[in-house]
């Protein structure tokens, strides 16, 4: 069959059309002379990404028996996907398509209207150059297991776990310590309640992961008793759920911090328990205190980040202790104050309303419930409490480091786990099916954490539904085995363990299930025996070629 490919020119609004010549550029690139042999449709329309305009597409592609298409729109990031759906729709392989950018690339960087078409007919014309040496790619299909294995039994843990079980799909939820609930102080109860009454929940406790190999749809999982290593349990899961919490900066690695556990000096998590249990806070001997001072940001330079939520729940013991008795003196010593939700400002007003004293000091020192300090005037002061409460940096847990590379999943400078996208992808790790929530990516309060686990919940179900298959990325890494000396510095750069060697062949393999087509292993490769599918030499120079004549 002769080649026939469709160009088709977006107008975005104004977006384009008024920055650039778009007769000009449909008459240039219809007279290409390198394109002689070849049967060109060359078509303009206002707004392609919209409904209106994929039903021309669409059209156009079927009516017109279009073997390659090239559309001259805007960013691959917006709409690269929007196209290939259409291609779907049709007999045009969808790997046979090209978007060129000719918004962000001509039409808004370049002033000069008479440039900006040059470019963009330059740019077209690359496109036009590279579809022809694309290759047909096709999707497969492989069988998925809908059930999830949820790490860590705290409130965001139990949270994911009440939300994605079901009949279609068992949860697995596994916890290191003895009991469910984590650090959170009022709702586990209820919450663990429900956890274990349910029947589509099977809970590990004393039980950490062992091994984990696989990829999103099919993770092959291996656990082990903490009481008996020898002891281990096998799963089947689709999905991985990280909610592993946080833990303490440890206040006495700091010099200036003096205390013995003797002394009336606790941490903001062992004051909120002993109200939640006795509904009120008092000394180690029972009594109740006269005056307490509470210490934020206990570590923070240290870790060099601010934990978020500590501010606002000092507030809270603070408001405790104050409903338990007027006459206790309270004195917050801050050295920063975050108060970051809408109801957070309204609340610190009430409390100094109350009579609490904020003191913002440069530096301080404890020695046992002495504190002396400097204010931000360069004013010393000292202040001896019966009680004194710290708010330690929120770390992140000590064995995340082993865990991700279990996961094979990237952590953050803080040591949390990382997330895709602070925005826009904030649950996703940087390995498909394995989702981070609460704690274990950051600071966050109960209400974040649930939050978090609901929308980890939603990412499962689209992407993980019972009875459907899941399509793996199209676009990998093959190796030629004519070229591959055996070297495997391609085991050594890839990010998600997609590539195996095969000891009786003498070469590396890929595993297409998994790779991600990232293309680390092909600039490694010293024998330059790996390609990209969709991505190879011919294609890439192609279109350079042309984009930098």
């Amino acid at each position: 069959m002769s080649e026939k490919i469709g160009i088709y020119v977006c107008e975005c609004g104004p977006n384009i059309a008024s920055k650039v010549d778009i007769e000009k550029i449909m008459d240039e690139i219809s007279k290409l002379e390198d394109f002689k042999d070849k049967e060109l449709v060359v078509k303009n329309h206002k707004l392609l990404c919209s409904n209106e305009g994929k039903e021309f597409l669409e059209k156009e592609i079927n009516e017109n028996k279009l073997t390659h298409l090239v559309c001259a729109a805007c960013s691959p990031r917006d709409h690269d996907t929007t196209f290939i759906n259409v291609c779907k729709k049709t007999q045009l392989n969808p790997y046979l398509y090209r978007i060129v950018n000719i918004r962000e690339h001509c039409a808004w960087i370049i002033p000069d209207k008479e440039e900006a078409t040059r470019k963009a007919i330059q740019y077209i014309h690359a496109g036009m150059n590279r579809v022809l040496y694309q290759d047909s790619l096709f999707e497969k299909e492989l069988d998925s297991n809908p059930d999830v294995l949820i790490i860590g039994g705290g409130i965001a843990g139990m949270e994911a776990a009440l939300n994605l079980a079901g009949e279609k799909r068992k949860v697995f939820l596994i916890e290191k310590e003895e009991n469910l609930g984590g650090k959170a102080v009022f709702l586990p109860e209820q919450k663990i309640s429900d956890v274990q009454k349910n029947n589509n929940i099977k809970v590990f406790t004393k039980t950490v992961l062992d091994k984990l190999i696989g990829f999103m749809g099919n993770f092959e999982i291996v656990l082990r008793s903490t009481e008996n290593p020898d002891e281990t349990t096998e799963l089947l899961a689709g999905a991985v759920v990280v909610a592993t919490g946080y833990e303490f900066f440890d206040s006495k690695k700091l010099p200036a911090f003096k205390f013995e556990d003797k002394d009336d000096v606790i941490n903001s998590l062992q004051a909120e328990r002993m109200f939640s249990e006795n509904k009120k806070i008092t000394l180690k001997n029972g009594k109740e205190p006269k005056s307490v001072t509470l210490i934020h940001c206990v570590g923070r330079e240290e870790v060099g980040f601010c934990s978020k939520i500590c501010c606002d729940y000092m507030l809270k013991i603070s408001n405790y202790l104050m409903e338990q008795s007027s006459n206790i003196k309270v004195t917050h010593l801050i050295k920063y104050l975050n108060l970051p939700y809408k109801n957070s400002q309204n609340f610190y007003n009430k409390i100094k309303e109350k009579g609490v004293e904020f003191i913002r000091y440069s530096d301080l020192s404890v020695n046992g419930t002495k504190v002396e300090y400097t204010d931000i005037n360069d004013k010393k002061g000292k202040l001896e409490s019966d009680l004194v409460i710290l708010a330690p940096a929120m770390i992140a847990s000590k064995d995340s480091k082993e865990l991700a590379e279990m996961l094979n999943i990237d952590l953050h400078e803080t040591g949390y786990f990382q997330e895709v996208h602070q925005k826009i992808n904030p649950v996703s790790s940087t390995t498909d099916g394995i989702f981070i929530i609460g704690s274990a990516r950051g600071p966050a309060n109960i209400i974040d954490a649930m939050q978090q686990a609901k929308a980890a919940t939603g990412k499962i179900f689209t992407q993980l539904i019972p009875g459907e298959k899941i399509i793996p990325e199209v676009m990998v890494s093959e190796i030629l085995e004519a070229y591959c000396t055996g070297c495997q510095t391609c085991l050594q750069v890839c990010g998600y363990d997609a590539i195996y060697f095969d000891d009786e062949r003498g070469i590396s393999v890929v595993n297409e299930a998994v790779c991600r087509g990232c293309g680390n292993c092909v600039g490694s490769c010293p024998s330059g025996s790996i390609r990209t599918k969709h991505f190879t030499n011919p294609q890439l120079y192609q279109e350079v070629k042309e984009a930098i004549r």
